[in-house]
C-alpha cells in the first residue's frame, strides 16, 4: 500500500478517538457513547477525508448545542450510544461504500431533523396530522420554527460541503428529515420500531437519495 494511503487510513481511527474523547469531555455524549463516536468518526474520515470529517463535526457541535439550549430536550445530558450509531453509522458506511455525496445527504438529514426537533421543541405548540394542535416536542408533530430549522439544517451541510451536488444534498436532507417525521408514528404502532431505528432509516434513505440525484 502506498504510504500516503496508509497514512490516510490510519488517520481515521485517530480522528475517531479524538472525536469520542472530546465530545464526552464536553458532555455532548454520555461516557458510554465515546466508542460509538470513535467508530463513526473513523468512517467519516474514510468516506471523504477532511470534508466529510468537518461535516460530521458540524453536525455533532450544532446538534449538541441545540439540545443544550432546549430545556425540554431529552438529550441535554448527552446522547446515548444507539443515538450516535443511528445518526452516524448509515452515513459512515454509505459514504465509504458509495462516496461522500451519500455521506453529506445523510448528515444533512440528521442535522435537519435534529435542529427541527430541538428548536421546534421550544415552540409554544405544534401540529400533528390526525391530532391537530399538540404540545411542542410531541413525536411526529411539526411547527413553524421546527420547519424553518429543518430547512436551515439541510442548508448548513449542503452549501459548504455539497459542491456541485449541493442541490442534491439539500433536497435529500430536507426529504430525509420529512421522512423521519412521517414515519415517526410507527414508533407507537410497531414493536421494535424505536426512534433510533426511525433515525437510521431516514438518514440512510437521505444518503441514497443524494447519491441517486448527484
Amino acid at each position: 500500500m502506498d504510504p500516503k494511503q496508509l497514512l490516510f487510513y490510519a488517520a481515521g481511527p485517530a480522528l475517531g478517538a479524538v472525536l469520542g474523547g472530546v465530545t464526552v469531555a464536553l458532555g455532548w455524549l454520555r461516557p458510554r457513547a465515546g466508542l460509538a463516536a470513535a467508530l463513526v468518526g473513523a468512517l467519516a474520515w474514510w468516506a471523504g477525508g477532511p470534508g466529510t470529517a468537518a461535516a460530521l463535526l458540524l453536525f455533532v457541535a450544532l446538534g449538541s448545542l441545540a439540545a443544550r439550549g432546549n430545556p425540554r430536550s431529552r438529550d441535554r445530558g448527552g446522547r446515548e450510544p444507539l443515538q450516535v450509531l443511528a445518526n452516524g453509522l448509515p452515513a459512515g458506511l454509505g459514504g465509504v461504500l458509495l462516496g461522500p455525496v451519500f455521506f453529506y445527504g445523510a448528515v444533512a438529514a440528521a442535522l435537519a431533523d435534529t435542529l427541527a426537533s430541538e428548536l421546534g421543541g421550544r415552540a409554544p405548540w405544534a401540529w400533528r396530522p390526525g391530532r391537530g394542535r399538540v404540545p411542542s416536542g410531541t413525536n411526529a408533530a411539526v411547527s413553524l420554527p421546527g420547519t424553518l430549522a429543518l430547512v436551515l439544517g439541510a442548508a448548513l451541510v449542503a452549501l459548504p460541503f455539497g459542491g456541485e451536488h449541493r442541490a442534491a444534498v439539500f433536497a435529500a436532507g430536507v426529504l430525509g428529515a420529512v421522512l423521519d417525521t412521517l414515519t415517526g408514528p410507527l414508533e407507537e404502532r410497531l414493536g421494535g420500531w424505536t426512534n433510533d431505528v426511525n433515525n437510521a432509516v431516514a438518514t440512510a434513505a437521505a444518503g441514497l437519495l443524494a447519491w441517486m440525484l448527484a
